[in-house]
């Protein structure tokens, strides 16, 4: 039986390293992926997101803030480089929704891979409005 595949944006692996609201369901979701029922896919722009978010902690220490850029690099992740053709579909949807390319890489590699994108920004949740992307908060 194949996998479930779910592309899953930064604001969700974030939570699997900080403390925030729905941090609960993203650890759920990590789970699945560390035990082998899910197929993390991301845009290779996700390590820039996620590492930069853990620049901006405040509570984390230099070291632990480079530990987790390693952690998250040592993941089996499906990373997506960046294409033509994703590039293209994120500026159509961004333009068309008045919402960034960086959330529209997400959802441009969703359908590239044929996978629906998990993400804890409502406000783009909500801007996109399309079964494709789901709300964490939905989850529950």
């Amino acid at each position: 039986m194949e996998k479930e595949a779910l592309v899953l944006d930064a604001s969700v692996i974030v939570k699997w390293f900080c403390e925030e609201e729905y941090t609960d369901i993203a650890l759920r979701i990590r789970d699945r992926f560390f035990g082998g029922e899910l197929n993390a896919v991301v845009p290779e722009l996700m390590f820039y997101e996620v590492s930069n978010a853990i620049r901006y902690n405040g509570v984390l220490s230099m070291e632990e803030k480079l530990e987790l850029i390693d952690d998250v690099f040592s993941m089996d992740f499906d990373v997506v480089t960046s294409n033509k053709k994703i590039l293209l579909e994120a500026m159509e949807s961004a333009l068309d929704t008045d919402t960034t390319i960086y959330d529209n890489v997400y959802l441009a590699v969703g359908r590239f891979k044929r996978c629906n994108l998990i993400t804890a920004d409502k406000v783009f949740r909500d801007k996109i409005n399309t079964n494709e992307v789901i709300f964490i908060g939905e989850l529950k």
